[in-house]
């Protein structure tokens, strides 16, 4: 499967799976062998099918409603979806990271982060460029984030540096402020290119996944999304 298609198939098991909430479709997106790391989903087709039933018992969305993606990015195996969602009178940024495995979704990461209440204006968690460019520089602005990463510095930053951390910190200070961290995947399509990382957040162990936008070489815009890691998850798979 291409990168194109894969994204595709991504977006088709959002439409049905979680926008319809159709159960009957689960054997047409899930691999029989389906890893589940998110902190709030038992592992297999069986924990999204009890999820999906739990689901169904929630109000549906208004039809006609605006998709809550914002934003996705393919890279190989990999697809990255980056969304802003309205659940149960709260504004999250969600980022669902899936592995594909023979045109189906075979293991899933996530994490979920409560937004703040904006005025008209700010720079929301989620806001900002959607669209890719520069896909033949995919390599090379994977490797300037993973650079960026072992070392941060703000050289790095474009002058119009834009972050949508809700914190508004510069990503080089975050890291910095960190020390070494863990990086477990960098994925990327021409001038956006995600790390999947874990560190501390408030002193407590956490998964973070941070999407950059890179412009002549240098990070330009800057989103994430960062959740705490649950003493007690619903499998043993981990949060990574």
């Amino acid at each position: 499967m291409s990168t194109t298609d894969n994204k595709a198939i991504v977006l088709a098991a959002f439409k049905h799976l979680i926008g319809e909430r159709n159960p009957d479709v689960i054997d047409t997106y899930l691999h029989d062998a389906y890893i589940q790391h998110s902190p709030m989903v038992k592992d297999g087709k069986a924990g999204l099918l009890e999820a999906l039933q739990h689901l169904k018992k929630m109000p549906p969305p208004p039809v006609n409603s605006k998709s809550p993606v914002v934003r996705t990015i393919a890279d190989g195996e990999y697809v990255m979806v980056h969304m802003d969602v309205a659940f149960m009178g709260k504004k999250m940024a969600i980022v669902d990271l899936y592995r594909l495995e023979e045109g189906k979704l075979a293991e899933h990461w996530d994490a979920t982060q409560e937004q703040p209440v904006y005025a008209p204006g700010d720079v929301t968690m989620t806001g900002g460029t959607t669209t890719i460019t520069d896909i033949g520089k995919t390599g090379e602005n994977k490797t300037l984030v993973a650079d960026f990463f072992r070392h941060p510095e703000a050289v790095f930053l474009a002058p119009d540096y834009i972050t949508h951390d809700p914190l508004q910190f510069r990503l080089d200070k975050q890291l910095a402020e960190q020390g070494p961290v863990m990086v477990h995947r960098i994925i990327g399509e021409g001038d956006f290119v995600l790390v999947q990382w874990t560190g501390k957040r408030e002193e407590a162990p956490a998964v973070f996944y941070d999407i950059c936008r890179l412009e002549n070489n240098l990070l330009t815009e800057h989103w994430r999304v960062s959740q705490v890691i649950p003493a007690i998850l619903p499998h043993a798979n981990g949060m990574i």
